[in-house]
């Protein structure tokens, strides 16, 4: 854009209010998976193999791991801020989050989020984890399926996550739950 007509254009940013009032409308396709990242609706791939996999099988391990100290959600919403809901992979949320609230969390209500990378590695890195860092969400784990690897992302600020850590196996992944809970995730790779 010139810079005319940049002084002369006004930016709208939409609020999550308008982003889940649109698809209450059908304004947004119910089939058309996308999430709100600063105001802009980003329209995600179509999920295909072996992402939907990995996905199910890192959230079937979890669930296992966890039993009832954390509620475990699939490709459900985060509400970040008034202008950001993204649509996390795998999400672990407090104890207690009722059916109703799973798809209406909020950062608060977060554990851990889950990305599994199948080609979006570069977009959930740089995009989607430093708003999850000045969220304040306490733990990201990066998947990357076709480096065969996770990192695990801890210590939330404004510049990002202050440690980043490659377990160096994926048999006994340490959770964020009280006590020593570990997730095993062999196999994933």
């Amino acid at each position: 854009m010139n810079r005319i007509a940049h002084q002369l254009a006004r930016i709208h940013r939409l609020s999550v209010a308008d982003y889940r009032r649109m698809g209450e409308l059908g304004i947004l396709a119910a089939e058309l998976r996308t999430e709100l990242i600063d105001g802009e609706i980003i329209e995600l791939p179509p999920i295909g193999q072996p992402y939907a996999g990995s996905a199910a099988l890192i959230a079937d391990r979890l669930r296992e791991a966890v039993e009832r100290s954390a509620v475990v959600a699939l490709h459900e919403p985060v509400r970040l801020d008034e202008h950001s809901e993204p649509r996390p992979d795998i999400t672990l949320l407090h104890p207690g989050i009722d059916g109703a609230r799973v798809g209406r969390a909020e950062g608060a209500d977060v554990l851990l989020l889950i990305e599994v990378a199948d080609g979006s590695l570069r977009y959930d890195r740089e995009v989607k984890l430093p708003r999850y860092a000045r969220a304040g969400i306490p733990e990201v784990w990066l998947v990357d399926l076709g480096g065969r690897r996770l990192t695990i992302h801890r210590r939330p600020g404004p510049l990002g996550y202050a440690d980043v850590m490659t377990p160096s196996g994926l048999g006994a992944v340490p959770l964020p739950l009280a006590g020593l809970q570990t997730a095993d995730l062999s196999g994933l790779f």
